[in-house]
């Protein structure tokens, strides 16, 4: 036998062999054999399978409303196209389309009706979410991911795309903001006044009367209404070891060669204007960013050398034991929740426009613990000030103040796509010292009464020496540097 009948023999084979298995892998029209596999375009573009067993029994109805989805609007008729021909009447088996391993049905977007049409109009008019236009970390910002995602869906629908590609996904990701650890801020420590801190706690804490007391037999229990305040204070820079110098010698590391750092000095509480609440109600912080009282105060202490440099507020809620559900394991022990994660960004957005990117971002938040007095003191994280610019962090309901929010937008967190936050990654632990601020006035001394007018005490100082009849030029400088 001549070696060109050899070759023959050898294709007639291998062509027996490949109708052999598309012949069991198609399996008999009837219904008897393993089945076939379809594929279905969905109307949003995306794909799926479906495996049929017998094509005599089942309808293309039937799979068509199978891959309706669960968010769309119920059909009573779905159309569809195979072999991009329309196909009228779906009620007939599949038997009739001649379907075979692996063929596609593409089911036909419905048509937009002027409701639909009119419903995209008022999206479209909708204010942004944004808080801002002025973005704090440009290198951050980024566009809307829903909106990017509409767009995509819709493109991918179209007849010379049909799906997404990789490049498509890996675009899409690119507009989600990446939550990881930030380990350092601008600000290295911050050293806090005590006699402003001191006058703050006890502020919140409002200890039962003398009256109060022998009307209950001594059960009255004190009040906490918690507060929020602003930091004025100064930015320094310090060497960052401050340790006691060791004998210096000829071969000593010069002290301008010694690295430096920023630290926050705080020498003046402002407490804002806040509407009386509930004994362990939370804060109210309506007037602690914008308003006729605080502007004041900023340009008071602008007139003497300071500028704010953080907030403080405190709570009541036990956050820091966990929540009973938990078994123990303390879930939510975190002093600042979401809502205190937005104030606190708002107030350095509003920083940063007013003293620049590079000043405005040395800010500081505090949280004190109205029951124990502990305090712990922490900076926004970049991502979490350039996120709650672009309204992606928006304030939780009061039923939702909790450590874990839900962001406006889809996040990246460990390269998994998620709209729940966990607020550890907006904050920057800082380490915090303590020191007497020069525009606290005395320790164990208050200046004003609760509805904000002076004492008659600091009255009878100030006219006294206005008048002429004292010459304690010390009591007087001491009244007048009481920012309070």
């Amino acid at each position: 036998m001549t070696s060109c009948g050899v070759k023959h023999i050898c294709c007639a084979l291998i062509i027996c062999i490949l109708n052999a298995a598309l012949i069991e892998a198609n399996g008999p029209a009837g219904g008897g054999g393993t089945g076939i596999i379809l594929r279905v375009r969905k109307a949003d573009g995306s794909m799926g399978k479906i495996q049929i067993t017998d094509q005599e029994s089942t309808t293309l109805s039937s799979v068509l409303n199978t891959f309706q989805g669960d968010n769309s609007k119920p059909r009573t008729s779905i159309d569809c196209s195979i072999a991009n021909k329309k196909i009228s009447d779906t009620n007939q088996p599949l038997s009739a389309f001649g379907l075979k391993n692996g063929s596609l049905i593409s089911i036909i977007p419905p048509k937009r009706t002027k409701d639909d049409v009119s419903k995209e109009k008022e999206e479209k008019k909708k204010p942004s979410i944004r808080y801002t236009a002025f973005d704090p970390y440009p290198d951050l910002a980024r566009s809307s991911h829903s909106a990017a995602s509409r767009r995509n869906r819709a493109l991918s629908r179209l007849p010379s795309k049909r799906s997404m590609s990789y490049g498509d996904i890996a675009n899409l990701q690119s507009f989600m903001h990446v939550i990881e650890p930030q380990p350092t801020g601008p600000i290295t420590r911050i050293y806090m006044c005590s006699i402003g801190a001191q006058r703050f706690k006890d502020s919140c804490t409002i200890e039962p009367t003398k009256k109060q007391l022998k009307a209950t037999q001594g059960k009255a229990k004190a009040r906490i209404h918690n507060k929020c305040a602003l930091l004025f204070g100064a930015v320094n820079k310090e060497r960052v070891d401050q340790s006691s110098m060791k004998a210096r010698t000829s071969l000593s590391t010069p002290l301008y060669e010694l690295k430096m750092c920023n630290v926050v000095k705080v020498h003046a509480v402002w407490e804002p204007p806040q509407s009386p609440k509930k004994s362990g109600e939370e804060y109210d912080p309506s007037s602690l960013i914008e308003g006729e009282e605080v502007e004041r105060a900023k340009k008071l202490a602008l007139a003497l050398g300071m500028k704010p440099v953080g907030w403080m507020y405190s709570y009541s809620d036990g956050r820091q034991g966990g929540n009973e559900d938990d078994n123990g394991s303390a879930e939510d022990s975190l002093p600042v929740f979401g809502k205190d994660i937005i104030i606190g960004a708002k107030g350095q957005i509003e920083n940063m426009l007013r003293f620049g990117q590079e000043e405005g971002c040395k800010y500081v938040t505090l949280a004190l613990d109205s029951k124990s007095g502990a305090a712990e003191a922490f900076q926004m994280s970049d991502t979490s000030v350039q996120m709650v610019a672009e309204g992606v962090l928006a304030l939780p309901k009061k039923s939702e103040a909790k450590r874990f929010v839900k962001t406006m937008e889809s996040i990246s967190v460990d390269s998994k796509e998620t709209k729940d936050l966990d607020t550890v990654f907006c904050l920057v632990n800082t380490a915090m010292l303590s020191h007497d601020g020069s525009l606290s006035g005395k320790a164990n001394a208050n200046s004003i009464k609760k509805t904000g007018a002076l004492t008659n005490k600091t009255k009878k100082i100030l006219l006294a020496n206005l008048n002429g009849d004292s010459d304690d030029d010390e009591t007087l400088l001491s009244e007048l540097c009481n920012f309070n």
